[in-house]
């Protein structure tokens, strides 16, 4: 049951290339029983730090042996069911068989931006391709699923003049304004920096996997996700802030009221980073764009400059 079966178990493994700390360990037990962004396990690994917290969750019977506040007992509760000592292990082999980089905020490439969402932020990072990227200027260019032809039109145009001068674009892997994000990255041999709301090894969605391996050659992907997780439909919006974290700045073409992609310039909005809205001719295709601009103090993206000087 305890992080020293896990520690145990690792540290006899002749199958893995390098050692593996007891902090990535328990960074990676964290990411496997924790959904993301869980400001309660933040809060507790802030605090403590991630081996003992971990330590006291599955070891401790005293919960005030970590505090007073209820946080332990009430973890135990929620979170502890899901620890398994097999799946842990597993989310690390899988690493190293896929050659993956796991990052955490220990390791010499960790993208100092992500530290801004504070105890919502990731417990680590599975990262497949150039690693550097992640830290590399980048404006995310996402929106709507259900993207108009004005609207990938758009995409494409900023995506490729930003390119062009320099930036790296970022995104997500959906289809629509993500799809014409990529497309345009491998088309104009961009750097992409793609963020998956599921492990490396579940491309979401499948048929955008050959654009998603084409960012990999030149850019990044990167989940918050261990490897081996099954999707989970309620943390795709939650990949969003991890998105608008490690981008510069943020624009939104196209987004219809409720999109899941306002969450992205929302977040960027709260970490004072740039963010931008591209107002198309359709209403209901941009409702939403409409009121980051009128309501929530987003700019008005219409030029390739405009994207740029954010």
């Amino acid at each position: 049951m305890t992080i020293a079966a896990v520690i145990d178990t690792i540290s006899t493994d002749t199958a893995l290339n390098s050692p593996i700390s007891h902090d990535t360990i328990a960074r990676t037990a964290w990411a496997t029983i924790a959904e993301p962004g869980d400001p309660h396990v933040g809060a507790l690994i802030a605090r403590y730090g991630p081996e003992p917290a971990l330590t006291a969750l599955l070891d401790c019977d005293d919960d005030t042996a970590v505090g007073r506040d209820g946080t332990i007992a009430q973890l135990r509760s929620t979170v502890l069911p899901r620890y398994s000592v097999d799946k842990v292990v597993d989310a690390i082999r899988r690493t190293a068989a896929g050659g993956y980089e796991l990052l955490t905020p220990a390791h010499p490439s960790w993208p100092a931006s992500v530290t801004d969402l504070g105890e919502t932020g990731p417990f680590a990072l599975w990262a497949r391709g150039d690693i550097s990227v992640l830290s590399a200027p980048s404006v995310a260019l996402t929106g709507t699923q259900l993207a108009t032809p004005y609207g990938q039109h758009v995409c494409v145009d900023l995506a490729s003049g930003l390119i062009e001068r320099g930036w790296a674009i970022a995104s997500g892997a959906a289809c629509g304004i993500d799809a014409a994000a990529l497309a345009t990255g491998r088309a104009f041999a961009g750097r992409n920096l793609v963020v998956l709301p599921t492990g490396l090894d579940d491309t979401f969605s499948a048929e955008n996997a050959g654009l998603v391996d084409a960012a990999a050659l030149r850019g990044v992907v990167v989940s918050e996700i261990p490897l081996g997780s099954a999707s989970a439909a309620w943390r795709f919006q939650r990949g969003n802030r991890l998105l608008a974290a490690l981008a510069t700045k943020t624009v939104i073409v196209e987004a219809e009221h409720q999109s899941g992609a306002l969450n992205t310039a929302m977040t960027a909005l709260v970490l004072r980073r740039p963010c931008g809205a591209v107002p198309g001719f359709d209403p209901r295709a941009n409702a939403g764009c409409y009121r980051l601009i009128r309501d929530n103090g987003a700019r008005c993206v219409a030029t390739i400059d405009d994207a740029d000087r954010l």
